[in-house]
């Protein structure tokens, strides 16, 4: 499952008299918070076009505070089988009003039955390949626009170039999204954040002012 970047829309922001106290006391958190029901909301649109189908989220029932990095704890109920997995929410790119996401959701547990034992064999063996993995620049870009179209309702062109690029942790590859409502043309950067296999998670971060 591949993690991902979604920024959302403009949140009221949070007075600054009200405010959790932070562990290390005098400290007061303060910003933008959105419920957990509309949190939960977005990490399920996040996961929808990786998985195929629509996930239930649970991330409670209280207001959140957003901040830069902020962890939050969910639940993921998977549509295929109805097992509840761990989720952490982590909200990136704090600027104001304007956030982004990033879900990451524990993998299922196997039952010690020779399969856990036979998918670690392949694990292993797809670790000795992963600094070769490459993937043809159309179809990363491709793999983006899948993402910003599910949280915009719009799908943008993004143009990655030609080549075949090699995947690995931390990798950047520069793109450019063009808007399909105006035609403007924005910096995009698309980081992989982990590699598994041929398996891989990325962000898609778009610049807020076109070129």
């Amino acid at each position: 499952m591949k993690g991902l970047e979604v920024p959302i829309r403009k949140l009221a922001a949070l007075p600054l008299a009200v405010g959790a106290l932070a562990l290390s006391a005098c400290s007061v958190e303060a910003g933008p918070t959105i419920s957990g029901e509309d949190l939960a909301e977005a990490a399920a649109d996040a996961l929808e076009p990786q998985i195929g189908a629509r996930a239930d989220v649970d991330c409670g029932d209280d207001s959140i505070i957003v901040s830069q990095d902020k962890e939050v704890d969910c639940v993921t109920t998977d549509p295929a089988t109805g097992e509840e997995l761990d989720t952490t929410v982590t909200f990136t790119g704090v600027e104001g009003d304007d956030w982004n996401i990033q879900v990451e959701v524990a993998p299922a547990e196997v039952d010690e039955d020779g399969v856990a034992e036979e998918d670690q064999t392949e694990s292993d063996d797809s670790a000795e390949d992963q600094g070769r993995l490459e993937l043809p620049a159309e179809q990363l870009a491709d793999e983006a626009a899948n993402v910003l179209e599910a949280q915009n309702g719009s799908r943008p062109e993004i143009d990655c170039g030609s080549v075949n690029i090699e995947i690995y942790v931390d990798r950047q590859h520069f793109c450019t999204l063009t808007d399909p409502a105006n035609g403007s043309e924005y910096a995009t950067t698309i980081t992989i954040t982990e590699v598994d296999g041929s398996q891989f998670k990325f962000n898609v971060s778009v610049a807020s002012e076109p070129n």
